[in-house]
C-alpha cells in the first residue's frame, strides 16, 4: 500500500540534508496543493457531532492553536482512503478525509485536507507548510527513523485481473510469466523486484513488472491488456474492484500466498518526529474516537471495518 511509498525515507533523507543547507529551498517548494476546506457536511460525516476537547486543545503546538487550523498533506486519489466526492470535483472525502475532520474537531480546530504531489510532502512537512500526513501510508521502521506514526487501521493485499480471471492467477506461484501493474513507489517494489529475482534464479519465466503514476493508471493497464494484475493494499483493491464498471469489469484475488509474500501493515497518521507533542495530542484525540464510536461510524461508512484498531498506538509497525 502506500503502504505506500518506501521511497519516502530517502526522499526525507535527502530532503533534511537540503533543509540544513537552505531552507528557503524547501519553503519555496512547490506543493502544487488544493487546500479542501473543512465543510462539516462535505463527505457526508457530521463533524458537527464530535464535541471539542479544551483539554486536548490547550495541548496542541502554539503555532497550530493559534492558527486555529491543523494542515493535513494527503495524495489523491487512492479510495476509499482519499478521493473526490466527483469527476472534476475538489471536494475531498475517504476514510483519511472524514478522519483528519474527526480528529481536528475533537482538538477544537479545523483541519485543511491538502492534496499535495507525493514529491513535496516532505519539504512541506519540514518546512512547517504541512503539520502532518494521512494518505494510506504504512508505518514501517524504515519510515519511523524520520516519522513518528499515530496508528489507525490495519491492511493486507491484493490484486485486481479482469472477470473471469482468464490468466489464472490465484496465488504468488501463478506469476511467473505475467505481467503484474503497481503504483509507482508503493511499498511493494521491493517484494516484486525480490519475487522477480527468486524465479529468475529457480529457472522460471520471467516476472514483468510495471510501475504507473496511479494506482488507477495501473488498474487501467490491466483493462487495456497491458498486464494481467494489478496489486495494492486491500482495501484499496476491494473498492476499486466493487466500484470499477458497476463492480463487472473486475475480481478480486487474495489469499494467504499475498500475506506471506508481501506481508501486512498498519496505517498511520506522520508526523515528524521532532514535533512528538503533536504525535501525543493526535494520539490522546484518536483513543477519545475510539472510545466513543465515531472512528468505527467512519469505517462503517466506507465498509473498513474490518481494518480498525481497537487502541491508539504510537509506532507498532513492523
Amino acid at each position: 500500500m502506500r503502504f505506500r511509498r518506501t521511497s519516502i525515507v530517502a526522499a526525507l533523507l535527502t530532503t533534511v540534508a537540503v533543509l540544513c543547507i537552505t531552507v528557503a529551498a524547501c519553503g519555496s517548494s512547490s506543493t502544487s496543493s488544493t487546500t479542501t476546506s473543512a465543510s462539516p457536511r462535505a463527505s457526508g460525516f457530521d463533524v458537527a457531532n464530535v464535541k471539542a476537547d479544551s483539554a486536548l486543545n490547550a495541548m496542541l503546538p502554539a503555532a497550530i492553536k493559534s492558527a486555529g487550523t491543523i494542515h493535513v498533506a494527503t495524495s489523491i486519489p487512492y479510495p476509499p482512503w482519499e478521493m473526490y466526492t466527483a469527476v472534476g470535483s475538489k471536494q475531498a472525502t475517504g476514510l483519511d478525509y472524514d478522519l483528519s475532520q474527526a480528529i481536528a474537531a475533537r482538538l477544537g480546530v479545523k483541519a485543511n485536507f491538502d492534496q499535495t504531489a507525493f514529491d513535496a510532502i516532505m519539504p512541506a512537512l519540514l518546512s512547517h507548510k504541512e503539520d502532518m500526513v494521512m494518505a494510506g501510508m504504512w508505518d514501517t521502521q524504515q519510515r519511523q527513523k524520520v516519522l513518528d506514526f499515530v496508528d489507525y487501521a490495519t491492511d493486507g493485499y491484493g490484486i485486481a485481473v479482469v472477470t473471469g480471471n482468464p490468466a489464472h492467477i490465484q496465488t504468488v506461484a501463478d506469476l511467473p510469466g505475467k505481467t503484474l501493474a503497481y503504483e509507482s513507489g508503493d511499498a511493494e517494489a521491493g517484494q516484486l523486484h525480490a519475487l522477480q529475482a527468486k524465479f529468475k534464479a529457480e529457472g522460471k519465466p520471467t516476472l514483468t513488472i510495471q510501475a504507473f503514476p496511479t494506482t488507477s493508471d495501473a488498474l487501467l493497464a490491466v483493462s487495456a491488456g497491458k498486464a494481467q494484475a494489478m496489486i495494492t493494499g486491500l482495501s484499496v483493491t476491494a473498492y476499486m474492484v466493487k466500484t470499477s464498471g458497476g463492480g463487472n469489469t473486475f475480481a478480486l484475488v487474495h489469499g494467504p500466498s499475498w500475506d506471506a509474500a508481501f506481508g501486512t501493515g498498519i496505517a498511520g497518521i506522520g508526523v515528524l518526529k521532532t514535533d512528538r507533542p503533536l504525535v501525543d495530542t493526535v494520539q490522546k484525540a484518536f483513543q477519545s474516537l475510539i472510545t466513543d464510536g465515531t472512528y468505527k461510524s467512519i469505517l462503517d461508512k466506507y465498509g473498513l471495518g474490518s481494518l480498525a484498531v481497537t487502541s491508539a498506538m504510537v509506532n507498532q509497525g513492523k
